[in-house]
């Protein structure tokens, strides 16, 4: 995360309004696919992303690079189900 670059939309996780775009399938991949994340989102996805061994530096291979983003892609898919699940669990006024 070297540079940071504010966004004007809400964070797609838990919709705060101080947010950075989030390259999701990797900077150097996939540069036009951003969402907008609050701080701590954008961290715990590069943290999850580091934890799954997930290398976003830029390779001349594009099979790998393909690979890479699409393995970035299904980080941010579970952050967003996951937030889902949780938005799911505490409204069960709408059942």
């Amino acid at each position: 995360m070297s540079s940071r670059v504010r966004t004007s939309g809400r964070c797609v996780i838990c919709g705060s309004k101080r947010t950075e775009r989030n390259h999701v399938g990797g900077q150097n991949h996939v540069a036009w696919f951003t969402m907008p994340f609050c701080l701590d989102h954008h961290a715990q996805f590069h943290a999850l992303l580091r934890a799954a061994g997930i290398d976003l530096e830029y390779t001349s291979d594009p099979r790998e690079r393909m690979l890479r983003a699409l393995k970035a892609t299904t980080v941010c898919q579970w952050m967003l189900t996951e937030a889902l699940q949780n938005l799911n669990s505490g409204d069960n006024d709408h059942d």
